[in-house]
């Protein structure tokens, strides 16, 4: 039973640790101007894949795009797309993805440009898309108030033993 309690003990110190360095790194590069994005489509595979995360630098200006940088643009739908410039014209950027077979056209004006793309995560935009679910927050919620709960409740018993021990000798 103690090694079960053990086992326990090591996987919620893990996930804690797991949830704060995720947290404390997504934090970091919202700072300093890079912002994930979810890849929804797979117009852009294989060099980005269909649920991936992208992580898009804000601060790289318009002016400093240059062929064959990927970047993220604002569609007239209001939604979001990254797609590689092919051209570049007075009029704007002309863009197209990996895997497709025609031109955006010129899709990328310094209105709608948003960003370069620095890298990506393949897979890992599936679970923050879950996580938006109403369903998924309830989830993501629990565990984290379990994983916190259980932190607390299980806490360190070696603290609690040289406390003990310290008092018996007195």
């Amino acid at each position: 039973m103690n090694k079960l309690v053990n086992v326990i003990k090591a996987l919620v110190d893990a996930l804690m640790t797991l949830i704060l360095i995720v947290g404390i790194t997504f934090i970091a590069l919202y700072v300093i101007g890079i912002e994930p994005f979810v890849v929804e489509s797979g117009s852009m595979e294989p060099t980005i894949h269909t649920g991936s995360i992208s992580f898009v630098n804000k601060h790289v200006k318009y002016e400093d795009i240059k062929e064959n940088d990927v970047i993220a643009f604002t569609l007239p739908t209001g939604s979001k797309a990254t797609h590689r410039v092919i051209k570049i014209t007075d009029e704007g950027f002309e863009t197209k993805g990996d895997n497709n077979h025609n031109s955006d056209g010129i899709s990328t004006t310094k209105q709608n440009y948003i960003g370069k793309n620095v890298f990506s995560i393949p897979k890992a935009g599936y679970l923050i898309k879950q996580t938006q679910t109403a369903k998924g927050k309830i989830i993501l919620i629990t565990v984290i108030v379990v994983v916190l709960l259980s932190g607390i409740l299980l806490g360190d018993d070696k603290k609690a033993k040289k406390g003990k021990r310290f008092s018996e000798g007195s």
